[in-house]
């Protein structure tokens, strides 16, 4: 049914600024190329990422459900190879709920991420053991972008510049996995574990981001924790 009221976003930065769900990968690995942290379904973060990028760059809309539902306005090449692999596994999803997409595993962008970031010089892709059986890492070759991406959190976060559509979703999404504080540590940002909270709720409630974004972020968040509680509940 296409018949509900729908929004949609478009993107306004540069067409060869990085994706939101490579910034998420960033931040979630550490230099060494191992995970930052021991994380509850952080693919579920990257996928929300990535559906907020395509909602961004005009390929899918959202419903104005209070759960929404997405449907693809565009599926024609976008330029990106993450974006072009995910609008051909898309389709298969297409009118269903945000949160199902985003803990659907065909649509699990890691793989995708790491070689458009290690095509990039960004990164490499190391598999390690006995025809490479165990967990591939991701070491940084290039230090830069997520030095640049940090120093424009950080700008957020201290109120130096106003928080982006991209700077919404990453804080969002990193507090939905309960990493914030690990990736962006008091050290670095001057914030307490609960100032850190405070702040990124302040931020995503006063930024003026698009209401489609917003909403693509609050139904990432709202299916993290969804999963998350279950685990809780069926292991207690």
């Amino acid at each position: 049914m296409r018949d509900h009221k729908q929004v949609t976003a478009r993107c306004t930065g540069p067409m060869n600024a990085m994706l939101i769900c490579e910034e998420l990968f960033l931040l979630l690995t550490k230099d060494s190329g191992k995970p930052e942290s021991r994380m509850t379904y952080p693919v579920y973060g990257l996928t929300g990422a990535l559906l907020t990028d395509l909602l961004l760059a005009g390929r899918i809309s959202l419903t104005e459900e209070r759960s929404p539902r997405i449907y693809i306005i565009n599926s024609g090449p976008t330029g990106h190879p993450v974006l072009d692999w995910a609008l051909t596994v898309l389709p298969a999803k297409d009118g269903k709920r945000f949160s199902s997409v985003v803990s659907w595993g065909k649509l699990n962008p890691t793989r995708h991420i790491a070689a458009s970031l290690e095509t990039t010089g960004v990164i490499r892709i190391h598999t390690g053991g006995l025809f490479g059986s165990f967990s591939p890492t991701y070491p940084t070759l290039d230090p830069v972008p997520e030095r640049l991406l940090r120093e424009r959190i950080d700008g957020a976060l201290r109120g130096v510049q106003p928080p982006t559509g991209p700077d919404v979703a990453l804080l969002a999404i990193l507090q939905a996995l309960n990493i914030a504080p690990v990736v962006l540590p008091q050290q670095e940002t001057g914030l307490s574990r609960g100032e850190l909270k405070h702040r990124i709720k302040e931020i995503s409630g006063a930024s003026p981001v698009g209401r489609a974004v917003q909403r693509a972020v609050d139904a990432t968040t709202m299916a993290i924790i969804a999963a998350t509680s279950a685990v809780a509940v069926s292991t207690n």
